[in-house]
């Protein structure tokens, strides 16, 4: 019962919907050009990412399972899992586009915006199939951009990557603990999110 309890709020904490948020504030945060930015810019992306990646897409969720349209507020099922992720992923496109009227960031931040949705919409497809971790997707997300910062713009970042490597298997371990995966599964969400966010951020740097 304890180990579940741990598990439960390990999934909680690194909830799919915070990742987004996380991965802006390791740009902005970088040491690299990307944090080259005054103080209220930063503050207003943050804000902004944070509105329309977690709090509107959190809502959503709480309405859809509110009005019944959906009935289990974790999507657990694969099939009530299409209409929120597909909103989700609608919302992720906004936010690409409102950032992008922010003169001062750079493709850089603009274009990671888009890795999430990338993750989402290939998460969207192999969810037809099989019910990839939607965590293990954040998380794969979280790791590719890292590692871009960590190699393309000599951010000093490697030791946490490798702290979000471990997070990955804790969040990875949690979900099958709790059930709710197969380890096939976890492998595809992780994959999904961290060869979409390679993929986008290769086709704007090369």
């Amino acid at each position: 019962m304890m180990v579940k309890s741990v598990a439960k709020t390990v999934s909680y904490l690194f909830h799919p919907l915070v990742m987004t948020t996380l991965g802006m504030l390791v740009l902005l945060n970088s040491g690299t050009s990307l944090s080259v930015l005054q103080p209220e810019v930063k503050r207003l992306s943050i804000i902004i990412t944070a509105l329309f990646t977690f709090v509107f897409p959190a809502s959503l969720i709480i309405i859809l399972y509110i009005t019944r349209v959906i009935h289990n507020i974790e999507l657990n099922e694969r099939r009530e899992r299409v209409l929120p992720m597909a909103l989700t992923m609608i919302l992720y496109v906004f936010t690409f586009f409102v950032m992008r009227g922010i003169p001062q960031l750079t493709g850089g931040h603009i274009v990671f915006l888009f890795c999430p949705t990338a993750a989402l919409f290939f998460a969207l497809v192999v969810n037809h199939f099989m019910k990839p971790s939607i965590h293990m997707v954040g998380i794969g997300v979280m790791v590719g951009t890292i590692l871009v910062v960590v190699l393309i713009y000599g951010a000093a970042l490697q030791y946490l990557f490798i702290a979000t490597v471990l997070v990955g298997g804790l969040v990875g371990s949690a979900r099958l603990r709790l059930g709710l995966h197969q380890p096939r599964e976890i492998f595809a969400g992780f994959m999904i999110g961290f060869l979409a966010t390679l993929g986008v951020m290769a086709v704007y740097i090369f």
